[in-house]
């Protein structure tokens, strides 16, 4: 099947259309990849697409686009005003966001088996965050948890936090340093990140209780390893720092629950439900 993939790929290098791009190869698909914010028309064709998907899209008119075509969204879309009216013209519209709106297919996403990994090497650091202060929420939890490594854009200088952002494998080095990896979301009403599922592929990871961290570990497991306030955070890793053996057997089921999240199921489930 030919594709076309339209994701921020070139002009934004941590994007997570080099995670796509990669799953629908490993699916035997023909992709052709268009940077959007790079180039306003597709790439020619010489055999025109059977399906196109969409990465955010943001500015793309989606009637200027033959069906099929769905669209992943990854953000709240209050944060967007007026973005469910252009969202509503593709014929599919996938998001992680919960609560999911009744014409959305909730998904969410993501990590790769080949990158996202356990690197078998020491981890020397007790406690490791990685994201943009980009939030109040984010910067006030960080304030109280203190983690032992703070990376990403606008900490520099703020709680220990070197300021360096880290990508792709810097990125998975990186998570792989800390005993206990901290997953914070933008707010505590959005869905899952795709942090969410890259950090328990590479470390035992405590989470903000968002909306979604229920459905994928199990209420069981979530009631374990999630927190409310930065408070029940900082007791978390107080109490897994003094039991390892029991953080490495809650990290056994984390790995195991978010099998079902690669990006090539959430591929095969894009085709899927498109009928293709």
């Amino acid at each position: 099947m030919n594709i076309l993939l339209a994701t921020p790929l070139y002009s934004q290098y941590y994007d997570a259309g080099h995670f796509w791009l990669r799953a629908l190869n490993q699916l035997s698909h023909a992709v052709t990849v268009w940077d959007y914010r790079l180039d306003r028309k597709p790439p020619p064709f010489t055999k025109y697409p059977d399906f196109i998907l969409v990465l955010k899209g943001e500015g793309l008119d989606p009637r200027s686009l033959p069906s099929p075509r769905a669209v992943y969204w990854p953000d709240a879309l209050e944060r967007t005003p007026g973005v469910e009216e252009t969202l509503r013209l593709y014929d599919k519209a996938f998001t992680p966001v919960r609560p999911t709106p009744d014409w959305m297919e909730w998904l969410p996403t993501g990590w790769d088996p080949a990158i996202h990994k356990d690197l078998k090497v020491e981890r020397l650091a007790n406690t490791v965050y990685i994201g943009t202060a980009n939030s109040d929420y984010k910067v006030k939890t960080m304030r109280v948890i203190m983690p032992e490594l703070l990376k990403g854009n606008n900490w520099a200088g703020q709680y220990g936090g070197i300021g360096s952002a880290v990508y792709l494998h810097e990125y998975v080095s990186c998570l792989n340093q800390a005993k206990i990896l901290i997953d914070v979301h933008q707010s505590p009403t959005v869905g899952l990140n795709r942090k969410f599922f890259e950090m328990i592929s590479c470390g035992f990871t405590i989470v903000d209780r968002v909306p979604g961290v229920d459905e994928v570990l199990g209420q069981d497991l979530s009631s374990q390893v999630s927190f409310v306030t930065p408070e029940e955070a900082k007791w978390l890793i107080r109490h897994f720092l003094e039991h390892p053996e029991e953080r490495e057997e809650l990290w056994k089921l984390e790995k195991e629950a978010i099998k079902p999240y690669t990006y090539q199921a959430a591929a095969e489930r894009v085709l899927s439900y498109l009928r293709l």
